[in-house]
């Protein structure tokens, strides 16, 4: 049987740094509301090629929909379509870099591109890892 835990507050040791040159007390306790809704409730790490998962939490599968566009798709539905995905691709060349952007969303999946984009500001897709997560109070 799986355990429970009911609690208000996380409270932990006060603690006080030193910042430039003054004490500074650290809060020590924390409304569990913070912990429960700031917590991405899915994420997914993608390699380069299309629907492949290297690793996720919450994710039921991802879709390949075209060339740097994919759909995640959740195990469980957000309350409504205004969550929070977000995300970041790849790293910078010398001659652009690559972005990621999320393009759509429903409650049970959202969708992202990935593309380079050049000093011309071209953009281009391009299958890209990925990194992505999303915030947002379940159904």
């Amino acid at each position: 049987m799986a355990g429970k835990i009911i609690a208000d507050t996380i409270e932990g040791t006060t603690t006080t740094e030193t910042v430039d040159g003054s004490p500074v007390t650290i809060p020590n306790s924390v409304d569990t509301k913070y912990v429960v809704n700031g917590t991405a409730k899915a994420w997914l790490d993608k390699p380069t090629d299309g629907a492949s998962i290297t690793d996720s939490f919450g994710c039921s599968s991802l879709g390949d929909d075209d060339t740097g566009d994919f759909t995640v798709n959740v195990i469980t539905s957000f309350a409504n379509a205004f969550f929070a995905p977000m995300g970041s691709c790849a790293n910078a060349s010398s001659t652009g870099l690559f972005n990621y952007v999320v393009e759509s969303r429903t409650t049970s999946s959202w969708t992202g591109s990935t593309y380079y984009v050049t000093a011309s500001v071209n953009r281009t897709p391009l299958d890209r890892v990925t990194h992505t997560a999303a915030f947002g109070d379940l159904a």
